[in-house]
């Protein structure tokens, strides 16, 4: 992750989105699959929320991260 404290490049954008997300969602249909639900929308519901939660919680954390990695620190000064 390269971007600063409070900022997000699209990278770390779509890269977070897109981890956080497909996780999530592959998780719940191997649940669905598992259990033998059929695929309908109150067993993919859960799953959709899931996997928007993932990607929001990630982005979250990415704001709150500087360019180091370190959580809800400043930039580091450049000398």
């Amino acid at each position: 992750m390269k971007s600063k404290f409070f900022t997000l490049d699209w990278k770390d954008l779509l890269r977070g989105l897109l981890i956080a997300f497909l996780t999530a969602i592959l998780t719940g249909v191997i649940n669905i699959l598992d259990t033998g639900a059929v695929f309908t929308w109150i067993t993919i519901k859960p799953v959709l929320i899931a996997g928007i939660s993932a990607a929001l919680s990630y982005l979250l954390k990415c704001l709150a991260t500087n360019s180091n990695d370190q959580m809800f620190k400043r930039e580091p000064r450049l000398a």
